[in-house]
């Protein structure tokens, strides 16, 4: 059985994210929020980043369709053996919303699948601006900059530029 996602469907930050580009860069964010949403309601929940689509998109939103896959960072919501994806459609336009596929396909689709923060772990964020929304047209000034620079960038984020390059949180990861 998938874990539930209507009631989450409904909270403003998920409504926000059904087009591609409220999608685009929320990823983390909304991951974050709906794992806190799953744990409040007694569900297990913890959140993978992913590093490296080992395919292209070419219809995506923001800068994706000018930067090469191997650099497509992600990230998602697992529980109970399903990954939950509600930022989906920044890659894949007609995307389900949310795209729920088992954890294990993950792998078959990026190079590099981590645990970012465990069932375990208190935290699903290193900071609380993490777990904020892109800035409205933030998709459209990082295609921008991708065109003006051949997909290498670098992409601000007033969410993430502060505090250094983000890391997995999880300290528990590899222990029984």
């Amino acid at each position: 059985m998938t874990p539930p996602v209507r009631g989450f469907a409904l909270t403003g930050a998920a409504r926000a994210c059904t087009t591609p580009e409220g999608a685009y860069a929320n990823c983390l964010a909304l991951s974050a929020r709906y794992a806190a949403w799953l744990r409040e309601r007694g569900e297990p929940a913890a959140m993978l980043a992913l590093l490296g689509s080992r395919r292209a998109f070419p219809d995506a939103a923001g800068r994706w369709p000018l930067c090469a896959p191997a650099a497509y960072p992600h990230w998602v919501t697992v529980s109970r053996g399903w990954a939950v994806d509600w930022t989906r459609r920044q890659f894949e336009p007609g995307a389900a919303w949310p795209a729920i596929v088992p954890e294990s396909e993950i792998a078959e689709a990026w190079d590099d699948v981590r645990v970012w923060a465990c069932e375990r772990c208190p935290d699903l964020v290193a900071d609380r601006r993490h777990a904020e929304l892109a800035p409205a047209g933030m998709h459209l000034e990082h295609r921008r900059l991708a065109r003006e620079t051949a997909g290498m960038g670098p992409f601000p984020d007033p969410r993430h530029d502060v505090d250094g390059p983000l890391r997995p949180l999880c300290v528990h990861a590899g222990q029984p």
